[in-house]
């Protein structure tokens, strides 16, 4: 069992690394689930867990600075006390709710810690010593890591209580702040982006946008088809703009060049 508890948490760290690094999809509930159920020995219910998973999570996402319950942590836990317990979906789902929150809260954590790092190296970085930004970057990444890693082994080899009772002994103050502050954030991230798209041009296609939803009662599917379909428009005739600008600078320069060997250059 501490094999496999290993195992396990060291698949959570390395979908939390592919969360800030390649994007391979490592961090989805369905294909971070799959793998666990494969290091338990029961790749079906690993499916079956984490596809339930991903359809529960499938709106979850990063908006501005919010920072979201960990699904990575959610779901490897879920599946496997879900396999290991024989609970199946039900348990999986009860048991990752709870490990998706006291994540959130270690990841919050992490970022915060991360900050000064990040002030550190500004300064390293004045120096020129560039070889020690990278060790700051790899201290970044172990804590990426350990965040997932640690809570899912403790999860796993100790069983779901562990997490219930690490729960009960936060205090109710902190659980508050805590709360009242993730509702905040998603208000500051959706300003941030309001604030991106009404600069320049952007500004038409929010209003196009909220009139298409509001008035016309059009799905989110069909919003995005017509977004798509109005931004490869844009696109187009932005990159017409771009070439044109380039040939006028070209024939301004090809002129310039005439007029100064016609009339010899002045040296």
């Amino acid at each position: 069992m501490l094999i496999k508890a290993l195992l396990v948490a060291v698949w959570a760290g390395i979908c939390a690394w592919d969360q800030y690094g390649p994007h391979l999809g490592f961090r989805k509930p369905l294909l971070a689930g799959a793998v666990t159920g494969l290091i338990l020995g029961d790749l079906t219910q690993g499916l079956i867990i984490g596809a339930t998973l991903e359809l529960m999570w499938l709106g979850v996402n990063n908006v501005g600075s919010y920072v979201p319950p960990d699904v990575i942590s959610g779901s490897v836990v879920g599946v496997a006390i879900g396999i290991l317990s024989g609970g199946g979906e039900a348990t999986g789902v009860a048991v990752a709710i709870p490990v998706s929150l006291l994540v959130q809260q270690l990841d919050m954590l992490c970022k915060t810690i991360s900050i000064s790092l990040v002030h550190k190296a500004d300064k390293i970085a004045e120096t020129g010593d560039f070889d020690k930004i990278d060790k700051l970057q790899y201290m970044g990444g172990g804590l990426i890591f350990l965040s997932r890693a640690v809570p899912t082994f403790i999860a796993v080899f100790l069983g779901a209580s562990a997490i219930d009772s690490i729960m009960a002994a936060i205090p109710a103050s902190v659980m508050t702040g805590l709360t009242v502050a993730s509702k905040a954030i998603p208000a500051v991230g959706i300003a941030m982006l309001l604030t991106m798209m009404l600069k320049k041009n952007m500004w038409m296609f929010l209003i196009l946008g909220f009139t298409l939803t509001a008035y016309l009662n059009l799905p989110t599917l069909a919003l995005a088809l017509i977004g798509a379909c109005f931004a490869g428009v844009y696109d187009l005739i932005m990159n017409n703009k771009q070439k044109e600008s380039s040939v006028n600078k070209a024939a301004t320069v090809s002129v310039e060049v005439e007029e100064g060997v016609e009339g010899g250059w002045d040296l």
